[in-house]
Protein backbone atom coordinates (compact mmCIF):
# COMPACT_ATOMS: atom_id res chain seq x y z
CA UNK A 1 0.00 0.00 0.00
CA UNK A 2 1.27 3.45 -0.91
CA UNK A 3 0.93 5.90 1.97
CA UNK A 4 -0.56 9.32 1.25
CA UNK A 5 0.23 11.44 4.31
CA UNK A 6 -2.41 13.98 3.31
CA UNK A 7 -5.16 11.43 4.03
CA UNK A 8 -6.33 11.06 7.66
CA UNK A 9 -7.47 7.50 6.90
CA UNK A 10 -3.88 6.54 6.06
CA UNK A 11 -2.64 7.98 9.36
CA UNK A 12 -5.30 5.93 11.14
CA UNK A 13 -4.06 2.78 9.40
CA UNK A 14 -0.47 3.57 10.38
CA UNK A 15 -1.52 4.01 14.01
CA UNK A 16 -3.58 0.82 13.95
CA UNK A 17 -0.68 -1.12 12.47
CA UNK A 18 1.66 0.31 15.13
CA UNK A 19 -0.73 -0.84 17.85
CA UNK A 20 -0.89 -4.39 16.45
CA UNK A 21 2.89 -4.49 16.03
CA UNK A 22 3.29 -3.48 19.67
CA UNK A 23 0.94 -6.24 20.83
CA UNK A 24 2.74 -8.72 18.58
CA UNK A 25 6.06 -7.80 20.17
CA UNK A 26 4.66 -8.41 23.66
CA UNK A 27 3.31 -11.81 22.59
CA UNK A 28 6.52 -13.07 20.99
CA UNK A 29 7.99 -14.68 24.15
CA UNK A 30 4.84 -16.82 24.38
CA UNK A 31 4.65 -17.84 20.72
CA UNK A 32 6.17 -20.60 18.62
CA UNK A 33 8.04 -19.11 15.68
CA UNK A 34 6.99 -20.75 12.41
CA UNK A 35 5.60 -18.09 10.03
CA UNK A 36 7.40 -16.08 7.36
CA UNK A 37 5.89 -12.61 6.91
CA UNK A 38 6.11 -11.00 3.49
CA UNK A 39 5.71 -7.22 3.43
CA UNK A 40 5.45 -4.87 0.47
CA UNK A 41 3.07 -2.67 -1.49
CA UNK A 42 1.63 -5.65 -3.38
CA UNK A 43 2.13 -9.40 -3.46
CA UNK A 44 4.10 -9.32 -6.70
CA UNK A 45 7.65 -8.99 -7.94
CA UNK A 46 10.17 -10.94 -5.90
CA UNK A 47 7.68 -11.57 -3.09
CA UNK A 48 5.19 -13.54 -5.18
CA UNK A 49 7.39 -16.53 -6.14
CA UNK A 50 8.65 -16.70 -2.55
CA UNK A 51 5.05 -16.90 -1.36
CA UNK A 52 4.24 -19.56 -3.94
CA UNK A 53 7.08 -21.82 -2.85
CA UNK A 54 7.08 -21.19 0.91
CA UNK A 55 4.07 -22.81 2.65
CA UNK A 56 4.75 -20.85 5.85
CA UNK A 57 4.57 -17.45 4.13
CA UNK A 58 1.79 -14.92 4.80
CA UNK A 59 1.48 -11.56 3.06
CA UNK A 60 0.92 -8.63 5.44
CA UNK A 61 -0.63 -5.38 4.17
CA UNK A 62 -2.32 -2.23 5.47
CA UNK A 63 -4.65 -2.29 2.47
CA UNK A 64 -7.87 -3.95 3.67
CA UNK A 65 -9.52 -4.15 0.25
CA UNK A 66 -6.40 -5.71 -1.27
CA UNK A 67 -6.27 -8.31 1.51
CA UNK A 68 -9.91 -9.19 0.88
CA UNK A 69 -9.21 -9.58 -2.83
CA UNK A 70 -6.29 -11.89 -2.03
CA UNK A 71 -8.44 -13.92 0.35
CA UNK A 72 -10.99 -14.38 -2.43
CA UNK A 73 -8.20 -15.98 -4.49
CA UNK A 74 -7.30 -18.34 -1.64
CA UNK A 75 -4.09 -16.46 -0.81
CA UNK A 76 -2.75 -16.25 2.73
CA UNK A 77 -2.96 -12.54 3.50
CA UNK A 78 -3.33 -10.61 6.74
CA UNK A 79 -4.62 -7.08 7.20
CA UNK A 80 -2.13 -5.19 9.37
CA UNK A 81 -4.78 -3.29 11.35
CA UNK A 82 -6.45 -6.19 13.18
CA UNK A 83 -5.39 -8.55 16.00
CA UNK A 84 -4.57 -11.19 13.41
CA UNK A 85 -1.54 -9.08 12.47
CA UNK A 86 -0.33 -9.09 16.07
CA UNK A 87 -0.62 -12.88 16.16
CA UNK A 88 1.22 -13.21 12.84
CA UNK A 89 4.08 -10.98 13.97
CA UNK A 90 4.24 -12.80 17.30
CA UNK A 91 4.87 -16.13 15.58
CA UNK A 92 7.05 -14.91 12.68
CA UNK A 93 10.56 -16.27 12.48
CA UNK A 94 11.44 -13.97 9.58
CA UNK A 95 10.19 -11.01 7.61
CA UNK A 96 11.00 -10.51 3.94
CA UNK A 97 10.31 -7.08 2.46
CA UNK A 98 10.80 -5.38 -0.87
CA UNK A 99 10.41 -1.83 0.44
CA UNK A 100 10.08 -0.17 3.86
CA UNK A 101 8.19 -1.50 6.87
CA UNK A 102 6.01 1.52 7.73
CA UNK A 103 4.76 1.29 11.34
CA UNK A 104 6.85 -1.78 12.09
CA UNK A 105 10.12 0.04 11.49
CA UNK A 106 10.41 1.84 14.90
CA UNK A 107 9.85 -1.49 16.67
CA UNK A 108 12.25 -3.47 14.55
CA UNK A 109 15.24 -3.31 16.95
CA UNK A 110 13.05 -4.77 19.69
CA UNK A 111 11.74 -7.45 17.34
CA UNK A 112 15.31 -8.33 16.36
CA UNK A 113 16.17 -8.91 20.02
CA UNK A 114 13.38 -11.52 20.15
CA UNK A 115 14.92 -13.44 17.25
CA UNK A 116 13.14 -12.04 14.19
CA UNK A 117 15.32 -12.36 11.06
CA UNK A 118 15.04 -9.74 8.33
CA UNK A 119 15.69 -10.06 4.59
CA UNK A 120 15.27 -7.63 1.73
CA UNK A 121 14.40 -8.46 -1.88
CA UNK A 122 14.12 -4.92 -3.22
CA UNK A 123 11.99 -4.62 -6.32
CA UNK A 124 14.28 -3.05 -8.88
CA UNK A 125 17.60 -3.02 -10.67
CA UNK A 126 17.67 0.74 -11.03
CA UNK A 127 18.63 3.44 -13.42
CA UNK A 128 17.64 5.79 -10.60
CA UNK A 129 20.44 7.00 -8.37
CA UNK A 130 20.45 6.24 -4.65
CA UNK A 131 22.88 6.78 -1.81
CA UNK A 132 23.51 5.23 1.57
CA UNK A 133 20.80 7.33 3.28
CA UNK A 134 18.13 5.62 1.19
CA UNK A 135 18.95 2.23 2.72
CA UNK A 136 19.35 3.00 6.41
CA UNK A 137 16.66 0.48 7.35
CA UNK A 138 17.83 -2.31 5.04
CA UNK A 139 21.42 -2.06 6.27
CA UNK A 140 20.15 -3.29 9.66
CA UNK A 141 18.74 -6.47 8.07
CA UNK A 142 20.43 -9.84 8.28
CA UNK A 143 20.78 -10.10 4.49
CA UNK A 144 19.76 -8.50 1.22
CA UNK A 145 19.31 -10.80 -1.78
CA UNK A 146 20.39 -9.23 -5.04
CA UNK A 147 20.31 -10.01 -8.75
CA UNK A 148 23.98 -10.34 -9.70
CA UNK A 149 27.58 -9.50 -8.80
CA UNK A 150 27.12 -6.07 -10.43
CA UNK A 151 24.14 -5.39 -8.23
CA UNK A 152 26.08 -6.56 -5.16
CA UNK A 153 28.85 -4.11 -6.01
CA UNK A 154 26.31 -1.28 -6.11
CA UNK A 155 25.03 -2.21 -2.66
CA UNK A 156 28.48 -2.30 -1.15
CA UNK A 157 30.23 0.57 -2.94
CA UNK A 158 27.33 2.99 -3.43
CA UNK A 159 24.76 2.13 -0.78
CA UNK A 160 27.11 1.36 2.11
CA UNK A 161 26.21 -2.26 2.90
CA UNK A 162 28.57 -4.60 4.72
CA UNK A 163 29.81 -7.16 2.16
CA UNK A 164 28.77 -10.15 4.26
CA UNK A 165 25.13 -8.99 4.18
CA UNK A 166 24.79 -8.78 0.40
CA UNK A 167 24.09 -12.19 -1.11
CA UNK A 168 23.77 -12.88 -4.83
CA UNK A 169 20.76 -15.12 -5.38
CA UNK A 170 19.31 -13.75 -8.60
CA UNK A 171 15.89 -12.10 -8.56
CA UNK A 172 13.08 -14.53 -7.75
CA UNK A 173 10.67 -12.76 -10.08
CA UNK A 174 12.88 -13.44 -13.10
CA UNK A 175 12.24 -17.19 -12.78
CA UNK A 176 8.86 -16.73 -14.44
CA UNK A 177 10.51 -14.98 -17.39
CA UNK A 178 13.27 -17.55 -17.84
CA UNK A 179 11.06 -20.59 -17.28
CA UNK A 180 7.45 -19.47 -17.89
CA UNK A 181 4.69 -21.64 -16.47
CA UNK A 182 2.13 -20.53 -19.06
CA UNK A 183 2.06 -20.16 -22.82
CA UNK A 184 1.65 -16.85 -24.63
CA UNK A 185 -1.85 -17.92 -25.71
CA UNK A 186 -2.85 -18.72 -22.13
CA UNK A 187 -1.52 -15.42 -20.84
CA UNK A 188 -3.24 -13.39 -23.56
CA UNK A 189 -6.52 -15.04 -22.64
CA UNK A 190 -5.93 -14.41 -18.93
CA UNK A 191 -5.12 -10.74 -19.60
CA UNK A 192 -8.09 -10.38 -21.99
CA UNK A 193 -5.84 -9.41 -24.89
CA UNK A 194 -6.38 -10.28 -28.59
CA UNK A 195 -5.25 -13.77 -29.53
CA UNK A 196 -3.12 -12.50 -32.41
CA UNK A 197 -1.20 -9.43 -33.49
CA UNK A 198 1.85 -7.81 -31.91
CA UNK A 199 1.69 -6.51 -28.34
CA UNK A 200 3.46 -3.19 -27.73
CA UNK A 201 4.09 -2.36 -24.07
CA UNK A 202 4.40 1.34 -23.19
CA UNK A 203 5.68 1.54 -19.60
CA UNK A 204 6.92 5.01 -18.63
CA UNK A 205 8.37 5.63 -15.20
CA UNK A 206 6.74 8.01 -12.73
CA UNK A 207 7.59 11.65 -12.00
CA UNK A 208 10.28 10.65 -9.46
CA UNK A 209 12.12 13.85 -8.43
CA UNK A 210 10.82 16.03 -11.27
CA UNK A 211 7.58 17.71 -10.27
CA UNK A 212 5.04 17.96 -13.08
CA UNK A 213 6.84 15.46 -15.31
CA UNK A 214 4.58 14.14 -18.06
CA UNK A 215 4.03 10.48 -18.90
CA UNK A 216 4.27 11.46 -22.54
CA UNK A 217 7.61 12.35 -24.15
CA UNK A 218 8.99 15.06 -26.41
CA UNK A 219 6.52 17.73 -25.27
CA UNK A 220 3.43 15.92 -26.54
CA UNK A 221 0.24 15.72 -24.54
CA UNK A 222 -1.87 12.61 -24.03
CA UNK A 223 -4.08 13.12 -27.08
CA UNK A 224 -1.19 13.78 -29.46
CA UNK A 225 0.95 10.89 -28.29
CA UNK A 226 -1.69 8.20 -27.82
CA UNK A 227 -3.54 9.10 -31.02
CA UNK A 228 -0.40 8.50 -33.10
CA UNK A 229 0.40 5.30 -31.18
CA UNK A 230 -3.18 4.12 -31.64
CA UNK A 231 -3.08 4.75 -35.39
CA UNK A 232 0.15 2.80 -35.79
CA UNK A 233 -1.22 -0.11 -33.75
CA UNK A 234 -4.40 -0.22 -35.81
CA UNK A 235 -2.43 -0.16 -39.07
CA UNK A 236 -0.33 -3.14 -37.96
CA UNK A 237 -3.07 -5.15 -36.23
CA UNK A 238 -1.24 -4.56 -32.95
CA UNK A 239 -2.34 -3.81 -29.40
CA UNK A 240 -0.69 -1.27 -27.11
CA UNK A 241 -0.62 -1.94 -23.37
CA UNK A 242 -0.36 1.34 -21.47
CA UNK A 243 1.13 0.45 -18.10
CA UNK A 244 1.56 3.36 -15.70
CA UNK A 245 3.70 3.06 -12.57
CA UNK A 246 2.23 2.42 -9.13
CA UNK A 247 3.27 5.96 -8.14
CA UNK A 248 1.67 7.62 -11.18
CA UNK A 249 -1.53 8.54 -9.37
CA UNK A 250 -3.55 11.37 -10.86
CA UNK A 251 -2.32 10.63 -14.38
CA UNK A 252 -5.26 8.55 -15.56
CA UNK A 253 -5.94 8.50 -19.29
CA UNK A 254 -8.87 10.80 -19.99
CA UNK A 255 -10.50 8.92 -22.86
CA UNK A 256 -10.46 5.67 -24.83
CA UNK A 257 -8.13 5.05 -27.79
CA UNK A 258 -8.59 2.20 -30.23
CA UNK A 259 -6.07 -0.64 -29.93
CA UNK A 260 -4.81 0.74 -26.60
CA UNK A 261 -5.45 -1.27 -23.42
CA UNK A 262 -4.84 0.34 -20.05
CA UNK A 263 -3.20 -1.89 -17.44
CA UNK A 264 -1.98 0.38 -14.60
CA UNK A 265 0.33 -1.20 -12.05
CA UNK A 266 -2.01 -0.61 -9.12
CA UNK A 267 -4.71 -2.74 -10.79
CA UNK A 268 -2.65 -5.26 -12.79
CA UNK A 269 0.05 -6.35 -10.39
CA UNK A 270 1.43 -9.33 -12.34
CA UNK A 271 4.12 -7.52 -14.31
CA UNK A 272 5.83 -10.72 -15.41
CA UNK A 273 2.78 -11.97 -17.33
CA UNK A 274 2.48 -8.64 -19.13
CA UNK A 275 6.16 -8.72 -20.04
CA UNK A 276 5.88 -12.29 -21.33
CA UNK A 277 3.17 -11.42 -23.87
CA UNK A 278 4.79 -8.18 -25.05
CA UNK A 279 6.64 -8.19 -28.36
CA UNK A 280 8.12 -4.69 -28.07
CA UNK A 281 8.79 -2.46 -25.06
CA UNK A 282 8.72 1.35 -25.07
CA UNK A 283 10.15 2.85 -21.89
CA UNK A 284 12.23 5.76 -20.64
CA UNK A 285 14.12 5.29 -17.36
CA UNK A 286 11.99 2.55 -15.84
CA UNK A 287 13.78 -0.43 -14.29
CA UNK A 288 11.21 -2.62 -16.06
CA UNK A 289 13.64 -2.55 -19.00
CA UNK A 290 16.04 -4.82 -17.11
CA UNK A 291 13.34 -7.44 -16.55
CA UNK A 292 12.34 -7.26 -20.20
CA UNK A 293 15.99 -7.66 -21.20
CA UNK A 294 15.74 -11.33 -20.22
CA UNK A 295 13.18 -11.98 -22.96
CA UNK A 296 15.46 -10.90 -25.80
CA UNK A 297 12.93 -8.68 -27.59
CA UNK A 298 13.12 -5.24 -29.19
CA UNK A 299 13.24 -2.38 -26.70
CA UNK A 300 12.88 1.30 -27.54
CA UNK A 301 14.19 3.88 -25.09
CA UNK A 302 12.66 7.36 -25.09
CA UNK A 303 15.65 9.67 -24.97
CA UNK A 304 14.23 12.15 -22.47
CA UNK A 305 15.84 13.77 -19.41
CA UNK A 306 16.15 11.42 -16.44
CA UNK A 307 13.98 12.51 -13.48
CA UNK A 308 16.50 11.55 -10.79
CA UNK A 309 17.80 14.04 -8.22
CA UNK A 310 20.69 11.77 -7.18
CA UNK A 311 21.85 10.87 -10.66
CA UNK A 312 22.16 7.25 -11.76
CA UNK A 313 22.83 3.88 -10.21
CA UNK A 314 23.19 2.29 -13.65
CA UNK A 315 23.87 5.01 -16.19
CA UNK A 316 22.58 5.78 -19.69
CA UNK A 317 25.15 3.39 -21.15
CA UNK A 318 22.93 0.52 -19.95
CA UNK A 319 20.16 1.44 -22.40
CA UNK A 320 20.54 -1.58 -24.62
CA UNK A 321 18.03 -0.93 -27.41
CA UNK A 322 17.13 1.80 -29.87
CA UNK A 323 17.24 5.38 -28.58
CA UNK A 324 14.47 7.57 -29.96
CA UNK A 325 14.41 11.35 -29.64
CA UNK A 326 11.12 12.28 -31.33
CA UNK A 327 7.66 10.91 -31.91
CA UNK A 328 8.42 10.47 -35.60
CA UNK A 329 11.54 8.42 -34.83
CA UNK A 330 9.60 6.33 -32.32
CA UNK A 331 7.02 5.42 -34.94
CA UNK A 332 9.74 4.50 -37.42
CA UNK A 333 11.54 2.27 -34.91
CA UNK A 334 8.28 0.66 -33.84
CA UNK A 335 7.41 -0.24 -37.41
CA UNK A 336 10.89 -1.68 -37.89
CA UNK A 337 10.65 -3.75 -34.70
CA UNK A 338 7.25 -5.14 -35.73
CA UNK A 339 7.75 -5.66 -39.44
CA UNK A 340 11.53 -6.10 -39.77
CA UNK A 341 12.87 -7.44 -36.48
CA UNK A 342 16.03 -8.71 -38.18
CA UNK A 343 16.93 -5.10 -38.91
CA UNK A 344 16.53 -4.23 -35.24
CA UNK A 345 18.77 -7.09 -34.17
CA UNK A 346 21.48 -6.23 -36.68
CA UNK A 347 21.79 -2.89 -34.93
CA UNK A 348 21.32 -3.89 -31.29
CA UNK A 349 22.04 -7.60 -30.68
CA UNK A 350 25.58 -6.99 -29.46
CA UNK A 351 24.50 -4.38 -26.90
CA UNK A 352 21.64 -6.59 -25.67
CA UNK A 353 24.08 -9.43 -25.06
CA UNK A 354 26.67 -7.26 -23.31
CA UNK A 355 24.19 -5.63 -20.94
CA UNK A 356 22.51 -8.97 -20.19
CA UNK A 357 25.88 -10.39 -19.15
CA UNK A 358 26.64 -7.35 -16.97
CA UNK A 359 23.25 -7.16 -15.29
CA UNK A 360 22.61 -10.84 -14.56
CA UNK A 361 25.73 -12.86 -15.25
CA UNK A 362 24.81 -16.50 -14.62
CA UNK A 363 22.11 -15.71 -12.08
CA UNK A 364 19.00 -15.54 -14.28
CA UNK A 365 18.73 -19.31 -14.62
CA UNK A 366 15.24 -19.95 -13.26
CA UNK A 367 16.55 -21.00 -9.84
CA UNK A 368 16.63 -17.69 -7.98
CA UNK A 369 13.59 -18.46 -5.80
CA UNK A 370 15.17 -21.75 -4.77
CA UNK A 371 18.39 -19.96 -3.76
CA UNK A 372 16.46 -17.37 -1.73
CA UNK A 373 14.60 -20.05 0.20
CA UNK A 374 17.86 -21.92 0.80
CA UNK A 375 19.30 -18.75 2.34
CA UNK A 376 16.19 -18.42 4.50
CA UNK A 377 16.52 -22.00 5.73
CA UNK A 378 20.11 -21.39 6.82
CA UNK A 379 18.90 -18.95 9.45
Amino acid sequence: MKIDKSKPSHWLKLLSFAAQATVGLLLRPLSKKSAVTLYGHKLNGNLLPLYQQCPDAVFLSMDRDYCLALHAQGIRAQWACTPGAALLLARSKAIISDHGLHSLEPLLPAYRKTGLKCFDVWHGIPFKGFDADDFRLQRTYDEVWVASPLHRELYIERYGFAPEKVIVTGYARTDALVQPAHTNIELREHLKLPADGAIILFAPTWAQDTQGRSLYPFGHNETEFLTVLSELARAHNATVILRTHLNSSGTEVRREYSNICRMPSNQWTDTESILQVSDVLICDWSSIAFDYLLLGRPTLFLDVPAPFRKGFSLGPEYRFGALVCSLKTLMQELERAIEQPDEYWRSHAEKHSAVLTDIYGAWADGKATQRCLERLSEW
